[in-house]
C-alpha cells in the first residue's frame, strides 16, 4: 500500500475513534480495524482509549498472528471477503437490549440499514480464543452488525468512514428502540420495505455527508 494511502487511512482511522467517543458510543475499551489491500493484513491498534490513540500508534498484524484484541476482528475477516473495516465497542443502549433479550428491529430511517437482522452472541464475557471469535463471526453471518449480550456491539463496513456511521446508527437505533418499547409495542418496518428504504437512502453520498458532520465536531 502507497504511503500516501496508508496516512489518509490512519487520519480515517483515528477520526472514527475520536468520533465514536465523542458521540458517547465508547469507553475505554472500544477497537477498530481496517483490512489493507494485500487482503492479508489489517490495520489495528494498541490497547488505548479510542480517545487517546494517535496515527502513530497503529500497526499492521496479519489475521493469524495473536494480538491484544484482535480476535473477533480477524476471524470476520476471514470469514467476509466484503468486510474492510470492524469496530467493537460498548454501547448503552446496545448492551440494555441484549440484557433484556431484544435486538434491533427496523423502525426507522437508520434501523432499516439493519433489515438483514442483528442476531445477538448469546455467550457472555470476553473473546477469549480463536475458536469463540470464528463462532461470533459465523453468528453474525452476512449481516452489518453483531450483538453481544451484556457486552456491546461489533459492527462492519465497507471503509472506515462506514463502518463509523453505521456504529452510530446502530446505536441510535437501539436507543429510540428502548424508548419506544415504554411508550407501548414499537410499529416496526418489514425486511421488505426496510430494504427497499435502505437502497435509496443508504448510499456512499449519504455516508459521506454524514461522515463530514460528524468528522467536524471531532479535534485530532
Amino acid at each position: 500500500m502507497k504511503k500516501i494511502v496508508l496516512d489518509a487511512m490512519k487520519r480515517d482511522f483515528v477520526a472514527a475513534l475520536r468520533i465514536i467517543y465523542h458521540e458517547g458510543l465508547s469507553d475505554a475499551f472500544a477497537h477498530l480495524s481496517a483490512r489493507l489491500d494485500d487482503d492479508r493484513t489489517m490495520l489495528f491498534m494498541p490497547r488505548k482509549s479510542p480517545a487517546l490513540v494517535k496515527a502513530k500508534d497503529l500497526f499492521v498484524v496479519d489475521f493469524e498472528k495473536p494480538v491484544s484484541q484482535s480476535g473477533v476482528h480477524q476471524a470476520i475477516y476471514k470469514f467476509r471477503e466484503d468486510v474492510k473495516a470492524v469496530m467493537h465497542f460498548h454501547s448503552y443502549y446496545t448492551v440494555l437490549l441484549t440484557v433484556a433479550g431484544q435486538t434491533i428491529r427496523p423502525m426507522h430511517n437508520y434501523s432499516v440499514m439493519f433489515y438483514e437482522g442483528v442476531p445477538v452472541y448469546g455467550d457472555t464475557g470476553q473473546t477469549e480464543t480463536p475458536e469463540r471469535a470464528a463462532d461470533m463471526a459465523r453468528t453474525m453471518g452476512s449481516s452489518k452488525a453483531l450483538l453481544l449480550r451484556g457486552h456491546g456491539a461489533v459492527v462492519v463496513g465497507r471503509s472506515i468512514r462506514e463502518v463509523c456511521i453505521l456504529s452510530l446508527y446502530l446505536e441510535e437505533s437501539a436507543r429510540l428502540q428502548v424508548e419506544a418499547m415504554k411508550l407501548g409495542e414499537p410499529l416496526y418496518i418489514s425486511r421488505e420495505d426496510a430494504e427497499r428504504i435502505t437502497q435509496g437512502t443508504f448510499k456512499p453520498a449519504s455516508t459521506e455527508r454524514a461522515w463530514e458532520h460528524y468528522r467536524a465536531k471531532v479535534r485530532i
